[in-house]
């Protein structure tokens, strides 16, 4: 089963993007902080990571560089209340980002776009053919 590791300092948004991805079937781990992030990531191997941009004064760019190396093919999948990046410049900076969806966020938008940047292993390429 697929793995989805969320990042978010709201406890109540952290919540419901848990929920959100539950509802759907995937496996879910959170973290607060980046550093909680980070130390997930050296014992977990995500498939989809889903990062609020800002946590707390930081960016959360560091957990996606990290993410690139521990777990290469994790896509990941920014969320933010902030106006940075308005012209999709993350996508240069980050180069597993796939993603950028603006707070507030529709939970079932949420949980299929974390599906739809889910890798598709071989099998479920020839059963979509």
């Amino acid at each position: 089963m697929a793995l989805v590791l969320v990042l978010e300092d709201d406890t109540t948004l952290r919540f419901a993007f848990c929920e959100a991805v539950r509802d759907v079937g995937l496996d879910v781990i959170s973290a607060a902080s980046i550093d909680e992030a980070t130390a997930l990531l050296r014992r977990f191997r995500p498939d989809v990571l889903l990062l609020d941009l800002m946590v707390g004064p930081d960016c959360s760019t560091d957990v996606a560089d990290y993410a690139a190396v521990a777990a290469p093919s994790a896509a990941v999948i920014y969320v933010t209340g902030s106006g940075l990046f308005p012209r999709g410049e993350i996508f240069d900076m980050s180069r597993n980002a796939r993603l950028m969806l603006r707070k507030p966020v529709d939970l079932e938008e949420l949980a299929d776009m974390v599906r739809h940047v889910l890798p598709r292993t071989a099998a479920d390429l020839r059963a979509a053919i």
